[in-house]
């Protein structure tokens, strides 16, 4: 028959053509699942093949009454145009060309939507009253496919964490009514059954309902069932035919009322089956097209939450894109300041060694104008005396400071590459006493009167653990700046009475110098440039000396301070013992 079909596709005539001149009727074969066996199939589906062949003419409905298993096989051999079956035997014939036309208003519910269910049932006198109790249990089913039979049931009882390799599942096939009989009869403990089955069967007096108990129940209205309600049968064509044929049968099905009900609908969707196939891993394989339709679905369904999903991604993409902005604006930044302060601290480098290079050769000219002053003091002595043995002691005394000049060049290259000289015992009065001595020609030259206390507070000499040189330059530069004050003084004030006075006292953790004059004082930024450590280069005359003193006291671990008198400056200088 489908072969003939196809033999009129080919030829491009109309089968309804061909009948209209041969007054032949045209015979499709539809299949109805038989779930309770074929009788009372023929009996449920009669109506309909006969609304069929009165409302199509010429065509001829034969209807075949089969099991699940039948109707595969019906349908892999292509022997069938129609089928009638559930909903989950019809989208596990995902492989057939199924077509779906109506959808049967069952007559319990009356509707299409909501007209399948599942029911767990157990004989009215039975222990068991919770499904828990089921494990170990054997448990009846129709078949592992059978949606109200088996599937819906099955899913419930995996909600509630019960393992179907608990349960001793057997599997009696169809028809309905003999697992029924079984669980009456205590072959099975339970049994799954279709909603409606045992109501039904008990309005034809084939069982007693009161023999029945349910568990799970969820609603007891029309039918006791133990699951949701989910879509109804479904009336569909197998491959392609006519499409006026197909109209013809839609319309006559829609139509089709028994007892001023009607028995068909429009064709609903099976969304809901296809969900929980895909869970059981029984359903067809999504298509890419189905894929398409179930995600526009969940974002029509959820769309606010997507939409807050994608402002907040969005709102995140955005910080991010800016913190990235500023993380890179704030790198090249830093690398421009760390590039800057490297260049500053090479400029500052430099500025610090031309300052130390100044300030050594400031501090030098400094301390060699000492010996080549009295150099020059002891030359124009030696011219004045005629006596041999007076020539003879200035010209010694010329020699000692030009040794004394090399030294102070010797100790100046020290004191910038290598660390000072190790400590020695010292006699400060004996050096202070020297240091007196050698600028005596200048004191005399002056005219300035000196005044010396060098006895200490204690009967031992005023020993000192100390450098040598560095202390005996000290005491130079001291009373060098002295006698230049008093110069200064007496160049404006030729009439002026100077004098300078030197003590030396013992304290209890060391020795003191003090060093007075009556000069007028020092300028108050050498005193400020002393106490902040500025450099050397920064003052010129007195302050220079004084400046290079305190910075080999510090290096000495002594104490060096300075101020003003009503007559001139008093220096204090302190060395530890």
């Amino acid at each position: 028959m489908i072969w003939n079909r196809l033999l009129y596709r080919i030829l491009g005539i109309s089968p309804l053509l061909l009948l209209s001149f041969s007054g032949l009727s045209q015979p499709y074969q539809v299949g109805f699942l038989a779930v309770r066996g074929a009788t009372h199939a023929e009996a449920q589906w009669a109506p309909t093949l006969a609304l069929l062949n009165a409302q199509v003419p010429d065509h001829e409905f034969i209807g075949h009454y089969l099991s699940q298993d039948q109707l595969d096989a019906a349908l892999a051999e292509q022997s069938l145009d129609f089928v009638v079956t559930n909903p989950a035997h019809f989208m596990l014939s995902h492989q057939q060309p199924l077509n779906w036309l109506a959808s049967y208003l069952d007559s319990h519910y009356g509707q299409a939507r909501a007209s399948v269910a599942g029911t767990l049932w157990v004989r009215a006198n039975s222990p068991l009253t919770e499904p828990e109790q089921l494990r170990g249990q054997r448990v009846g089913a129709v078949h592992e496919t059978a949606f109200g039979g088996y599937l819906l049931v099955a899913e419930q009882l995996r909600k509630r964490n019960i393992s179907l390799q608990e349960l001793a599942l057997t599997f009696s096939g169809y028809p309905l009514d003999a697992l029924a009989y079984g669980l009456r009869d205590g072959t099975v403990a339970a049994a799954i059954l279709p909603s409606c089955l045992l109501e039904d069967m008990a309005r034809d007096g084939l069982v007693d309902l009161g023999d029945f108990r349910a568990l799970m129940v969820q609603s007891d209205e029309r039918c006791v069932r133990s699951t949701p309600l989910y879509p109804g049968w479904s009336f569909a064509s197998v491959g392609s035919l006519d499409e006026p044929l197909l109209r013809s049968i839609t319309q006559a099905l829609l139509q089709f009322e028994l007892a001023g009900q009607p028995q068909w609908g429009a064709a609903v969707r099976l969304d809901e089956v296809a969900s929980l196939l895909m869970d059981w891993q029984l359903g067809p394989e999504p298509t890419p097209l189905a894929h398409g339709r179930m995600l526009r679905e969940f974002m029509v369904q959820h769309w606010p939450w997507l939409a807050a999903f994608i402002t907040v991604l969005f709102g995140h993409l955005l910080y991010h894109w800016r913190v990235t902005v500023l993380l890179r604006r704030r790198s090249k930044e830093c690398a421009r300041l760390h590039q800057e302060v490297q260049q500053k601290e090479q400029t500052l480098a430099q500025a610090r060694l031309r300052i130390l290079m100044g300030e050594m050769a400031t501090g030098l000219a400094h301390e060699l104008n000492q010996p080549l002053s009295a150099i020059q003091a002891y030359a124009q002595a030696g011219e004045l005396v005629q006596d041999s043995a007076q020539h003879k002691t200035a010209f010694n005394h010329i020699v000692a400071e030009t040794e004394r000049g090399s030294a102070i060049i010797r100790r100046f290259r020290q004191w910038a590459t290598q660390p000072l000289p190790s400590a020695e015992p010292v006699d400060l009065s004996e050096l202070c006493q020297e240091a007196v001595t050698r600028l005596g020609p200048r004191i005399e030259a002056l005219g300035v009167q000196f005044k010396v206390a060098l006895m200490p507070s204690s009967p031992e000499p005023a020993m000192l653990v100390s450098v040598r040189p560095a202390v005996e330059q000290i005491l130079n530069n001291l009373l060098n700046n002295a006698l230049e004050a008093q110069a200064r003084c007496l160049s404006q004030t030729p009439m002026h009475q100077a004098w300078i006075s030197l003590n030396v006292t013992g304290e209890q953790n060391g020795w003191q110098l003090l060093l007075e004059d009556n000069a007028g004082g020092i300028d108050e930024e050498i005193i400020k440039t002393l106490q902040h450590n500025l450099p050397a280069s920064h003052y010129h005359g007195m302050g220079i000396g004084l400046l290079v003193s305190h910075r080999l006291v510090l290096r000495l671990q002594g104490q060096l301070s300075l101020r003003n008198t009503e007559q001139g400056t008093q220096v204090r200088l302190f060395f530890n013992s």
